[in-house]
């Protein structure tokens, strides 16, 4: 399993439907660092679909800036099967949070 997440926004076009376009692409990465992330934020990282990037801009900024502060920490949560690892799950964690900065009234869409 793994998350797939993105930034999309309802847009009213004037058309009969409103329009959603995604605004930021943070990729995919494994579920299998899901505990640094739970450690790191204090809650799931699937806790923030459907929120706005703004609501989860201070989550996600103190959640990058515990794992800088103890990567000895983290990387003892490697996963044992490889995939995934600290770096990946820190640079995961900084390209959602430097997209919400960007498009902070985007919502947060996660497939899990």
């Amino acid at each position: 399993m793994s998350y797939d997440i993105s930034l999309w926004m309802k847009v009213d076009t004037g058309g009969p439907e409103p329009v959603e376009i995604e605004l930021a692409d943070i990729g995919n990465y494994t579920s299998n660092v899901g505990r640094m992330w739970v450690d790191a934020l204090g809650h799931r990282l699937a806790d923030l679909k459907d929120r706005t990037a703004r609501d989860c801009i201070d989550a996600l900024t103190r959640a990058v800036a515990a794992m800088e502060s103890d990567p000895a920490k983290y990387e003892a949560m490697n996963p044992p099967n490889g995939w995934g690892d600290y770096d990946g799950a820190l640079n995961y964690l900084r390209r959602l949070r430097d997209a919400c900065l960007a498009h902070p009234n985007a919502t947060v869409h996660i497939s899990h």
